[in-house]
């Protein structure tokens, strides 16, 4: 009978040193430290300086942890140059990710031996879609890792490690908004997979006074500022039919609740547009994610996971109740937001079902050929090394970000603010990437920055130009529902943009539609690389 091949210590982490220089060989060729972030990592940045300078409101759109974490860091700083502190948020965020292998490997060997487990570290850590998000100095590192060392501690036959389990969940918590979800799945996970006992109940109750504990602070800064210790600007708006609609509601602080959803369109439409559609989102967004590689091991790990005896039962088992409750609890939110990234936590585990499939056939074989040792070895540098080359080929498959382009962006950014004196409909297209930037940046000192100042608007009511929502399926609808709202301008993008693709429709045929003056061409500005054009409603012409 053959014997198992046991990797040493200094091997193992050898080999994890490797997988880590090639994952941040992937990073660093997708990291643009010549630009500063934009969009949402712009006001985690912001925040996390507003911290170091002993403001620590809250945010009412997003959770504090992340900018909390980066705020140390800021403190040892003295630059006057925000990109400086950018940078610092990519290579933190970079940092973490990265750190994130060690652990991956760890969980790994809850389930394999050692070779197996450094192929789970190899497919977590060059898959592209995570190291595409790592660069962007957003909290998803922080939160894969806050996630997966809750699951490390749950995957535990002592129940004492719940405690553990349930205190990384409060910090996921502080993390994102949706992490209180978690408290509910690493909840069901542990009661339904380990064996009931008065420990068991005990440790239990230990756990989730530590949970609290923990995200205790968070809540009563909520209640002292809001009113409400789970206050969110999202709350009251999330159960919108799509999310033109939701930001349409956010916009005129219009209520849509899950009471007045079920009550205008009944239980079974509800069911249907946030659960069905949110799942059928979720299976959709899961297979773009698994890119190039997950989704070929995937299909033949969940086949193999029902009878993977090489693997503790009940510990395939929690993976499997993660997975399927995660998808579940997070239907609501996809079925109105289908954005990938809400979903970037579950790749860790999916890996881990991946790697099933490596495992079976490396070790026994098929029906019609069995491997030696050194053939197995083999097989899995070979396996590795198509890894390797696949990620590498998808990751040059993203496009980094033109140096160009973000500056004519940001030169319409400052064109907008001071000739688009109304409401704007927002746009997807990227036009308006650096709006934010340049009322944060440039007409205020970033040093200086207040976190209330954008929870409440504060800079953004100084200004004429205002961004709105409208929830519409035609141009003609748009202008219908838009005039209460004083919508004024209209931004329409080269190509069509997956929200108001209706507006962009008009760039190509502004002639069909005499009630929309157009005001600006990126052409005639001599833009060489953003291609947008804005229009003036005349609601003369067109009633």
């Amino acid at each position: 009978m053959e014997t198992k091949l046991q990797l040493s210590r200094s091997n193992v982490v050898l080999y994890l040193i490797l997988i880590v220089i090639i994952s941040l060989g992937l990073k660093l060729y997708l990291v643009d430290f010549s630009l500063p972030v934009n969009s949402d990592n712009l006001s985690y940045v912001l925040n996390g300086i507003a911290h170091s300078n002993g403001d620590f409101d809250h945010s009412p759109s997003r959770s504090i942890g992340w900018s909390l974490f980066l705020s140390p860091f800021f403190s040892l700083m003295n630059s006057n140059d925000f990109l400086d502190y950018s940078n610092v948020a990519k290579i933190i965020s970079i940092g973490v990710s990265t750190t994130t292998i060690f652990l991956i490997y760890k969980v790994g060997r809850k389930f394999f031996d050692e070779r197996y487990s450094l192929v789970a570290a190899c497919l977590f850590a060059f898959l592209p879609q995570l190291n595409y998000n790592s660069v962007m100095a957003l909290s998803e590192p922080l939160f894969i890792f806050s996630i997966l060392a809750s699951f490390y501690f749950l995957l535990n036959d002592k129940s004492k490690f719940i405690i553990p389990a349930l205190a990384f969940v409060g910090f996921s918590y502080w993390i994102r908004l949706n992490g209180i979800i978690f408290f509910l799945i690493i909840s069901l996970t542990y009661i339904l997979t380990f064996k009931k006992s008065r420990i068991f109940l005990r440790n239990y109750g230990i756990g989730l006074v530590v949970f609290l504990i923990i995200i205790s602070p968070i809540l009563l800064q909520k209640y002292e500022q809001f009113g409400d210790p789970f206050y969110s600007s999202y709350q009251d708006k999330m159960f919108s039919n799509n999310y033109e609609e939701l930001i349409s509601n956010l916009s005129s602080n219009t209520e849509a609740s899950a009471s007045s959803y079920i009550e205008n369109n009944g239980i079974l439409d509800f069911m249907y547009t946030f659960f069905i559609s949110g799942i059928f989102n979720s299976m959709i967004m899961l297979s773009k994610l698994s890119f190039p590689y997950i989704f070929i091991l995937i299909p033949f790990g969940i086949l193999f996971s029902f009878r993977a005896f090489d693997q503790k039962s009940q510990y395939t088992k929690a993976n499997w109740i993660f997975i399927l409750s995660s998808i579940f609890f997070m239907s609501f939110i996809l079925s109105v937001v289908p954005e990938k990234r809400f979903l970037l936590f579950l790749m860790p585990f999916l890996v881990l079902f991946s790697v099933i499939p490596i495992h079976r056939v490396t070790e026994y074989g098929l029906s019609t050929f069995s491997l030696s040792r050194n053939q197995k070895n083999a097989f899995l540098v070979i396996v590795i090394i198509i890894v390797i080359i696949l990620s590498g080929l998808f990751t040059l498959r993203y496009e980094k970000l033109d140096p160009g382009l973000e500056d004519e962006k940001m030169d319409f950014a400052q064109y907008a603010l001071e000739n688009l004196h109304g409401n704007t409909l927002r746009d997807f297209g990227g036009g308006t990437d650096y709006i934010n930037s340049v009322i944060l940046l440039d007409y205020n000192n970033f040093q200086d920055f207040k976190i209330s100042s954008l929870a409440d608007d504060t800079e953004r009511s100084k200004l004429a130009y205002q961004e709105i929502g409208v929830s519409a399926s035609n141009i003609e609808d748009l202008i219908l529902k838009g005039e209460p709202l004083n919508l004024n301008y209209l931004i329409s993008n080269q190509h069509d943009t997956f929200y108001y693709p209706f507006v962009d429709q008009v760039y190509h045929n502004e002639e069909q539609y005499p009630y929309l003056i157009k005001i600006f061409d990126s052409h005639e500005h001599g833009y060489e690389k953003l291609k947008i054009k804005v229009f003036e409603i005349d609601y003369e012409k067109f009633n």
